[in-house]
């Protein structure tokens, strides 16, 4: 685990974001103004050290489950990482129960996250975050829904592949559906080829 986490991406891969010139940009939505604002975490293929701190760590000693927490998201949404089994898993507050998670939505694949979080704002309050995930050659973009209760599940996964633009897809979903996903009941969107359990 440790060393994956220290292990430099093998190729060039197409960042998420394009820099802002401010971390701060506005968008039209049908529904108003949608901010996006973003935040950044460690980064997990990288040696160098982030901004996340280690909090907890359980599991045995060869193969630990190491908890960081990460600067918050707006309004202080808390964000975490959890290192295990080769995996780095990032959750946005607490899961919902019912609600889609990272590790399915990717099928239990071996991935690593981006070090940045893009958080989709209404009038002040937070309803949305896309975050990108590096598996396997691969790319896929993740639309989490954040409830009120400061609970969160994924909502939708767009897998990245050639002829699709995967950020206006995530951006469309996140900013015209996500608001009224329901994550104990509805069904999570899934838009291309998913990713398979190594």
């Amino acid at each position: 685990m440790i060393a994956r986490r220290i292990s430099a991406l093998a190729s060039v891969v197409t960042c998420l974001f394009v820099s802002p010139a401010s971390d701060v940009q506005a968008a039209q939505a049908s529904s108003g103004v949608v901010t996006r604002v973003y935040t950044h975490i460690d980064d997990a293929r990288s040696s160098k050290p982030g901004p996340c701190k280690t909090t907890r760590i359980s599991g045995d000693k060869e193969e630990p489950i190491v908890e960081e927490r990460c600067p918050p998201g707006p309004n202080g949404w808390p964000v975490t990482i959890v290192y295990e089994d080769a995996r780095a898993i990032v959750t946005f507050g607490r899961q919902e129960e019912s609600g889609g998670i990272v590790i399915g939505t990717l099928n239990g694949t071996f991935a690593d996250p981006h070090s940045v979080i893009e958080w989709r704002v209404l009038n002040g309050a937070p309803f949305a975050v896309i975050h990108r995930y590096f598996f396997d050659n691969r790319q896929a973009l993740t639309i989490h829904r954040l409830n009120g209760d400061m609970t969160s599940c994924v909502a939708a996964v767009v897998n990245v592949e050639r002829g699709r633009d995967a950020n206006t897809e995530a951006v469309r979903i996140a900013d015209e559906i996500v608001p009224t996903f329901r994550c104990a009941s509805d069904k999570m969107i899934i838009v291309g080829h998913a990713a398979r359990n190594p």
